[in-house]
């Protein structure tokens, strides 16, 4: 941009020369003998001092400090030399998905990723974290209920208007991408539709596409996609998972999740890979990326119960080892999984429980990296507000129950099992009518006329608990008897991935178990369902 605005001032410069200019449009400025010397000399110092102002003014106008401040909203070019500062970044929330029983945390701005002031809002934190990019999460280009594609689409135009980057993460396993045929047209639509666009992610010249469980396919049917979307590798395909072997096909390799392992694992786990991918540059006689992935932490026990998992953040100290161990890999860029992966808990973004800890942490180590190591080099950060004085709670004459959190479902009995009947917003007040020891962390609650039950950890009670009536056994709903769903036929065929089978209604959060390699612990991807 610098040296445009410098071509162009020199043109001008020239082509309005002050001596042309005003040599034309003076000719009492005579230089015949017949002339009084006197006359001719003051004109050539008033011609002399007009010249000087004009290049003072010139000067000025061509300052540093000028031009770094001219406005710019085009994202800067970016070279394979550059230490680049990636995120992953999902758009399939809405209204629907913020409640604690999904999920151990909640935005501190509630929002639906279709709000083009809220993607607004996640850019400008992301630039003020020294991310350079989002990676968004996209299910393919068709879908009656695939909202990844629009979404995609709006984000990419509000990048542009911040001069922010925007690369996508291919969901191979997508429920709207049943076969290589439609894996294949997908990436031809990724390639000559969205990554043309301005503000999409390029790497000298290049775009940039990441690719979520790429083992899905054969290394042979993935040189056979690649022949067909992008035979001139005139692309940078980012592949992922444990099977470094697909290095044949793909031009770089990151691990999705690395808190599979001990946090003491983290530096060893990092060399492997580097190493693996080092020695694929060789293999295959091209270059081949490196993309430390880096983690706050991992919380996935309530889409998960029984398999899950939790890693703990540490008061932020495993976001650190994190980093350290990635950065002593020597990668070429670093992935922070993730800005908003809620339902895993890997999220960065500003939280109810957090605040904009991770935020702030995030731009202390992306630009340590970016220096090339040393302290952490501190972002600037905007104080927050101080935090609300609590309004005490009413005295009432009856056992009280009031919501604490942002919204708090209302259940047909004491259990998660059993059906929502109505949600409740922060500072409900809530009649306590009973409860049973058998269901300690739940309250029988009176709203709107009709009885359920409340999650006790999520509400705030006052009054005289005492009077709370013990409830007997046969007037608490029995839970529902889960009904099987069957499987369906599925025809395993080659060239299919694994066979999806969840049955959402559509704009609904649908969680599925992966059946990939074990040592991988692959976290499993909220899929929009048909």
């Amino acid at each position: 941009m610098e040296a445009d605005m410098l071509g162009s001032a020199f043109v001008d410069t020239q082509s309005n020369h002050p001596s042309n200019t005003f040599g034309a449009s003076l000719p009492l400025a005579s230089s015949t003998p017949d002339a009084p010397i006197q006359l001719r000399l003051g004109w050539r110092i008033f011609l002399t001092l007009v010249l000087l102002s004009l290049l003072a003014l010139l000067g000025l106008w061509l300052s540093p400090d000028t031009l770094k401040a001219a406005p710019s909203s085009r994202p800067a070019a970016q070279s394979s030399g550059d230490p680049l500062v990636l995120a992953f970044y999902y758009t399939w929330f809405d209204e629907q998905t913020w409640t604690y029983d999904r999920l151990s945390d909640l935005p501190a701005q509630p929002y639906a990723s279709r709000d083009r002031e809220v993607m607004g809002r996640h850019i400008q934190q992301a630039q003020g974290a020294g991310i350079d990019a989002f990676l968004v999460a996209w299910y393919g280009p068709h879908g009656d209920s695939n909202q990844t594609e629009p979404n995609l689409a709006a984000m990419l135009d509000e990048a542009a208007a911040r001069g922010f980057r925007i690369g996508i993460l291919f969901e191979t396993d997508s429920p709207f991408l049943g076969n290589v045929g439609a894996v294949t047209d997908a990436l031809q639509q990724a390639l000559s539709r969205h990554a043309s666009h301005p503000a999409y992610l390029r790497v000298d010249g290049r775009p940039v596409l990441f690719f979520w469980r790429p083992t899905l396919y054969s290394v042979d049917t993935w040189q056979a996609i690649r022949q067909q979307v992008d035979p001139g590798h005139t692309s940078i395909w980012i592949g992922e998972g444990v099977d470094t072997s697909y290095l044949a096909v793909f031009d770089g390799h990151h691990l999705y999740s690395n808190t599979w392992n001990p946090p003491a694992d983290l530096y060893s786990v990092n060399q492997k890979f580097a190493g693996q991918v080092a020695a694929a540059r060789e293999r295959f006689g091209s270059y081949k990326f490196w993309v430390a992935t880096v983690m706050p932490g991992y919380n996935d026990v309530r889409i998960r119960p029984g398999v899950g998992f939790v890693q703990d953040r540490e008061g932020g100290n495993y976001f650190a080892r994190s980093w350290q161990a990635a950065m002593a890999s020597n990668p070429n860029w670093i992935v922070i999984n993730s800005f908003n992966e809620w339902p895993e808990g890997t999220y960065i973004e500003p939280s109810a429980a957090f605040g904009e800890q991770y935020l702030a942490l995030a731009g202390q180590w992306s630009g340590q990296f970016k220096a090339g190591g040393g302290v952490a080099v501190a972002a600037a950060q905007v104080p927050a507000p101080p935090p609300p004085t609590p309004t005490p709670l009413p005295t009432p004459a009856v056992p009280t129950a009031y919501v604490t959190v942002f919204l708090l479902n209302l259940r047909a009995g004491p259990g998660t099992d059993y059906p929502i009947l109505d949600q409740l917003a922060q500072g409900t007040a809530l009649p306590i009518t009973g409860h049973h020891p058998t269901w300690p962390e739940w309250w029988q609650v009176e709203y709107g006329g009709q009885t359920g039950w409340v999650y006790a950890p999520m509400v705030q009670t006052a009054g005289p608990l005492e009077q709370v009536p013990l409830l007997p056994v046969e007037a608490v709903p029995q839970a529902p008897t889960p009904t099987a769903t069957p499987e369906p036929a599925t025809e395993a065929l080659p060239s299919q991935p694994l066979a999806q089978t969840t049955s959402q209604t559509s704009f609904q959060l649908a969680f599925q178990m992966s059946p990939v390699h074990a040592a991988d612990m692959a976290p499993v991807k909220p899929v929009l369902s048909h």
